[in-house]
C-alpha cells in the first residue's frame, strides 16, 4: 500500500491540481488585462489603464504566492534529505529548491514592477 511519504505526495499533487486550475483563471484574466490595455493604447483611456495594471497586479501577487509554495516545499523535500538519500536525489532536491528561488525572485521583480512602473513616471522615481 501507501507509505508515508506516497501519501505526502499524493496531497502535494492535489495541492498542484488546484494551481493548474488557478493557472487557467490567471491565463483568462491575462486576456481580460490584455483587452482594456488594448483599449487605453487606442482611446488613451486612464480608466481601462487602470483596470488592466490592477489586473496585472493582482495576477503577479497570486503568481507570487503560488511560486513561494513551490519555494516551501522544495525546501520541504531537502529537509527531508538523510544520510541514506543517493547523489542524484540530493542534487535533484537542490536544484529544484534553486529553480523555485529563481522563479520567486522573478514573480517578485515582476510584482515590484506592476504596483511600482508606470508609463508616465520614472519607475526609480516611484520606487524610491
Amino acid at each position: 500500500m501507501y507509505n508515508a511519504n506516497d501519501s505526502e505526495t499524493l496531497k502535494e499533487l492535489k495541492i498542484e491540481d488546484y494551481i493548474w486550475i488557478i493557472y487557467i483563471f490567471l491565463a483568462i484574466f491575462a486576456i481580460v488585462s490584455n483587452h482594456y490595455e488594448k483599449e487605453y493604447l487606442k482611446k488613451n483611456d486612464k480608466n481601462s489603464q487602470k483596470i488592466f495594471r490592477t489586473i496585472n497586479t493582482e495576477i503577479f501577487i497570486i503568481t507570487f504566492i503560488i511560486y513561494l509554495y513551490f519555494v516551501y516545499i522544495n525546501y520541504k523535500h531537502i529537509k527531508q534529505l538523510d544520510k541514506s538519500s543517493s547523489l542524484k536525489d540530493i542534487i535533484i532536491s537542490n536544484i529544484g529548491f534553486i529553480a523555485a528561488v529563481i522563479f520567486l525572485v522573478g514573480g517578485l521583480i515582476n510584482l515590484l514592477l506592476s504596483i511600482f512602473g508606470s508609463d508616465d513616471d520614472d519607475f526609480l522615481l516611484n520606487f524610491f
